[in-house]
This record gives structure tokens, sequence and C-alpha cells, in this order.
């Protein structure tokens, strides 16, 4: 049957350093660019729904309220 290594038995480590991988930096327009063209993809994909409302604040409500009852 195995048992379980007791961790104090180790040899203490030595901590090194890890450099962080480059990050390409990015312009902000860049940056916005990329995030408005992902946002214009999903933009209205609900507009055509008849069952909820067009409202989102009122969407909210009406979802919230059914934690209430």
């Amino acid at each position: 049957m195995a048992t379980m290594k007791d961790s104090s038995d180790d040899p203490p480590t030595k901590a090194v350093a890890v450099p962080a991988p480059a990050v390409a930096e990015e312009s902000i327009e860049v940056r916005r660019a990329r995030r408005m063209a992902a946002l214009k993809k999903v933009a209205g994909i609900w507009a055509e729904r008849e069952d909820i409302p067009a409202d989102g604040l009122d969407y909210q409500r009406a979802l919230r309220s059914e934690w209430r009852a």
C-alpha cells in the first residue's frame, strides 16, 4: 500500500523569477476598433423578438419579478 510522502522531508527550494511574456502593445484606437467590431456583430440580435420587452430595463424587471414569486 502506498503511503503519502511528507513534504517537510524535501530540501528547501529557491525562488526563481520567471519573466512575463511579451505583450504586444496595441494602441487605444486598435483596441476600440476591435471591441466595436465585436459589439456590432451582436447588436440587435433580439430586435425581432415579440415575446420580450424591447426596453432592457423592463426586461430585467420582468426577469427579477420571477425571483420574488
